[in-house]
């Protein structure tokens, strides 16, 4: 399964988790026997990511899952320890402030309050109240940790930054609450535009913001022009003032890590191809850097060899790479979308880099030679961890 993919899973994985949770915590055996059993019952499908979550649920501590499994069964001994001592049952939630308070003492001054008015309160601090999507903060939020995993699992993340064409001469001619339902209206349309996975924010006024995580800049650029065609197409009240004849978006993208690898700087970029889009007539997305792609590549000569559905191996020479596909040159031609290994030897390096890759694009270079691009679809972490010192090295050179 493509990381992209399994990525996708797990995040959806989690949502679904949270929420069983939700409802499990919030039901009338909370703690009981009938918890425990599906309890159980998640953990077989879940494994030890299911106490992970009910810790952060309960009490907003986050421990990873064998961490949290090692809790969960003290927590389980000193709930049945309290119940010798007192005579009677003892509530989950109460066995599980004694052991975090008293034992393990992870909370220092815990507040007692309503699950449900907890989640509810805490929503609203994280949501925009006119369009229900996250504000600023989170927006921040989810910025950085889908940084911090793109870093973790050396995969391309796109920003997409929006603002609503002439927004004002709109509000000037019909009014802040036509405006107002301009943005929740453009809210819709975004969400309607993004995978499960994707993050839309009101980044703030007339500007929203998509964090796309494990997207290039390719897949980036066709998700905001969807989002922006959604937006062009749509009959919105009053639309025919605006200059033009019909409301509409400028969209600026900016991808990790080609443009940037921090959070502020990848803001900044995606701002600058915002800028230049409206520039440039609005109602348009404009990349970053515009012929960039999303890893960096190198011209780099490197030698190796390849083979297609594991016959014998053919000699190749590279002309350029990246961390995620290079160009080369070899001898016969090859079937466009064809999975191929292959090997390569990098100087210093006592052991030659292995990978596998589809063949994305081919083109005759003159008697009997041919370039060919791939992308690489599986590597493993240690030839991939050699193959970024190598890029990283020539870069600095």
């Amino acid at each position: 399964m493509p990381k992209h993919e399994a990525t996708i899973e797990t995040r959806g994985e989690t949502g679904e988790l949270t929420d069983t949770l939700y409802d499990l915590v919030c039901g009338d055996d909370s703690g009981g026997s009938a918890f425990e059993t599906e309890l159980a019952g998640l953990e077989t499908r879940y494994g030890n990511r299911v106490y992970s979550e009910l810790f952060h649920l309960l009490c907003h501590l986050r421990f990873d899952p064998d961490e949290a499994k090692r809790h969960w069964e003290r927590i389980t001994e000193h709930r049945t320890s309290m119940q010798k001592r007192l005579g009677t049952e003892v509530d989950l939630r109460v066995a599980l402030t004694s052991y975090f308070v008293e034992v393990n003492r992870h909370l220092r001054s815990p507040k007692i309050i309503e699950l449900k008015l907890f989640t509810e309160t805490e929503e609203s601090a994280c949501r925009d109240r006119l369009t229900g999507l996250c504000n600023y903060r989170l927006f921040r939020e989810h910025l950085e940790q889908e940084l911090q995993k793109s870093q973790r699992d050396n995969s391309a993340m796109s920003l997409v930054m929006i603002d609503i064409d002439s927004f004002k001469n709109y509000n000037d001619l019909n009014g802040h609450e036509a405006g107002n339902d301009v943005l929740t209206k453009i809210a819709a349309l975004l969400q309607a535009s993004i995978r499960d996975m994707d993050i839309v924010a009101r980044y703030g006024g007339e500007e929203f913001a998509l964090v796309l995580p494990s997207t290039s800049k390719t897949g980036a650029y066709r998700v905001a022009d969807r989002a922006r065609g959604k937006i062009a197409r749509h009959t919105f009240p009053f639309g025919k003032t605006q200059p033009g004849g019909r409301l509409t978006a400028s969209m600026g993208v900016a991808t990790y890590p080609a443009d940037a690898g921090k959070g502020r700087a990848l803001v900044e970029h995606a701002d600058q191809a915002l800028y230049v889009a409206k520039a440039r007539g609005k109602n348009q997305v404009y990349l970053f850097g515009q012929d960039r792609r999303s890893f960096r590549r190198i011209r780099a000569s490197l030698d190796g060899e390849f083979c297609i559905l594991a016959a014998e191996f053919h000699p190749l020479t590279t002309v350029d790479i990246s961390e995620r596909g290079l160009l080369f040159r070899v001898d016969r031609e090859l079937p466009l979308g064809s999975l191929i290994d292959l090997k390569l030897t990098i100087p210093g390096s006592n052991n030659a880099v292995g990978a596998s890759g589809r063949v994305v694009r081919v083109e005759e270079s003159g008697r009997g030679r041919y370039t060919a691009a791939i992308r690489i679809v599986e590597i493993a972490q240690t030839d991939r961890r050699a193959l970024t010192q190598f890029i990283r090295g020539q870069e600095s050179a």
